[in-house]
């Protein structure tokens, strides 16, 4: 894997879960998302924990960044992640969403064309963050990202990280980098939300390496706060969902508040979607 091709790759609306093996991939996969936006003026958030943020910011200086004008103008700010995500004593999936959703506002308003975070994650295990609401954490902060103006990058060390935790908090992500991660990788799936019409447009694959991350977006834009509007899935650029992501298609349909429509579906996942919602019937699936 070459980290700086792949995270090029990472564009504004992506979530990405980086599963690293040693200190220093992890290092230069975060310093090099940071250096990238902020050329391209993006704010950048950097929420360390392997190392103290004085580290981080040398190890930015390194790379020839201007961190002295960039932390003083706020385009840059390094705080310990463990403030950031448990600064009262105890993670909160909610309250952290909240205090994200919060920056990501304010970089709009501070009239930044974006805002780039990065969190390593290791201090979930010593705070004793629960494998269900970390996960729920990553899966519902997807709804930040599909707004098109936010890119999250959160860091896994998966010689700290057991099974329980990892596998489903990269499923709660569109895309994970691992360690065989060729140079042609591109984020498996992204989603961009829709204003006219209210919805959500699909782009890559759906399969069970994040069907967490699909799952929590399609709740949220076909869930109560439609206010009964009609929401349209464009599938046209989906080139693969398996039977998981279908199901979860056809019970949106079923189960939403108000109409969901699909557009663009080829004749594949036309079919999935029929027989998924033949065997729900069949079976009296509400």
């Amino acid at each position: 894997m070459t980290t700086s091709a792949v995270v090029d790759q990472v564009h504004l609306g992506d979530h990405i879960c980086w599963a690293h093996e040693d200190d220093s991939d992890g290092l230069d996969a975060a310093g090099r998302f940071v250096a990238a936006g902020l050329r391209l003026g993006h704010k950048a958030l950097w929420f360390t924990d392997a190392i103290a943020p004085s580290a981080a910011r040398d190890h930015l200086d390194s790379r020839g960044v201007p961190t002295r004008a960039a932390l003083a103008g706020g385009q840059l700010r390094i705080v310990a992640a463990e403030e950031a995500y448990a600064g009262s004593g105890r993670f909160t999936p909610e309250a952290m969403i909240d205090t994200l959703a919060a920056e990501a506002d304010r970089s709009r308003r501070e009239g930044y064309p974006g805002l780039r975070m990065v969190g390593d994650m290791g201090w979930a295990l010593r705070h004793r963050a629960s494998p269900a609401d970390l996960c729920r954490y990553e899966a519902e902060v997807n709804r930040l990202f599909i707004d098109g103006h936010t890119a999250g990058m959160c860091l896994y060390d998966r010689r700290l990280f057991p099974s329980e935790y990892l596998v489903p908090v990269t499923t709660a992500h569109p895309a994970t980098v691992g360690p065989r991660t060729g140079r042609a990788w591109t984020p498996l799936l992204r989603a961009y939300r829709t204003r006219d019409p209210h919805g959500l447009r699909l782009i890559g694959e759906i399969d069970r390496s994040n069907r967490g991350a699909f799952t929590a977006m399609l709740d949220h834009v076909t869930g109560e706060a439609t206010n009964e509007r009609t929401t349209v899935l464009d599938v046209s650029e989906l080139s693969f969902a398996d039977v998981g992501a279908a199901t979860a298609l056809a019970r949106a349909r079923r189960n939403a508040p108000s109409a969901v429509r699909l557009v663009g579906c080829r004749p594949a996942l036309s079919r999935l979607l029929d027989l998924v919602d033949g065997t729900a019937r069949a079976g009296g699936v509400a």
